[in-house]
């Protein structure tokens, strides 16, 4: 399912320039969430547009992703859940939209592949499919790997580059200690965090 939407691009360039899917490319808790994508990141468009992520863990195996863009019309924010997809031996994240916004319900599913530029450089990449949007996740996983295989899953052009402004620790049982990045701790499938924290660059 190809969807033009200028504004949707404009919103949210990690994912919404992509499609939108009724069913999830995997199951919530089929991986260990990536602990190096946890943090607060930021893009800017070449119009000048100002995107803030803030990624933090749910559990040991869900991202929850606040989403806030800042263009000439105003702020618009939104609420994410994230999830770990692989699909043979690529990894890619499943996003799902948890509450209403403007052109984007609540409940629908986008995927897109990440890359660790560097440790505060994350290249988000969104994944090309025409399936159709009550495509079965098994009909997604297939699309996808004859893409891998045929080369024609990523488009050109098609990735934004995300520059980590802030990290996100948790304090465990109400005593904060030496503060560690969440970054370098490595969770439990199933895990939830006590008090979640951040710390801005």
């Amino acid at each position: 399912m190809k969807l033009a939407s200028r504004l949707a691009f404009l919103i949210l360039p990690l994912l919404l320039s992509g499609c939108w899917f009724q069913n999830p490319l995997t199951p919530k808790g089929s991986e260990n969430l990536n602990t190096w994508l946890l943090g607060e990141w930021q893009h800017k468009d070449k119009k000048g547009a100002v995107s803030r992520a803030l990624v933090t863990p749910i559990s040991g195996d869900l991202y929850r992703v606040q989403v806030s863009t800042v263009t000439k019309g105003g702020r618009r924010d939104y609420e994410l859940e994230a999830w770990t997809s692989r699909v043979g031996n690529s990894v890619f994240v499943t996003f799902l939209n948890t509450k209403n916004a403007p052109n984007l319900p609540a409940g629908v599913h986008a995927f897109a592949h990440t890359q660790m530029l560097d440790q505060n450089t994350l290249r988000v990449r969104k994944i090309q499919l025409d399936s159709p949007a009550d495509a079965t996740s098994f009909e997604l996983r297939k699309e996808i790997r004859t893409r891998l295989k045929d080369g024609s899953l990523y488009a050109e052009g098609a990735e934004t580059d995300w520059k980590r402004i802030g990290e996100v620790y948790w304090s465990r049982d109400g005593q904060t200690g030496a503060f560690e990045p969440l970054r370098y701790q490595v969770p439990t499938p199933g895990e939830k965090p006590g008090q979640l924290g951040r710390v801005i660059r």
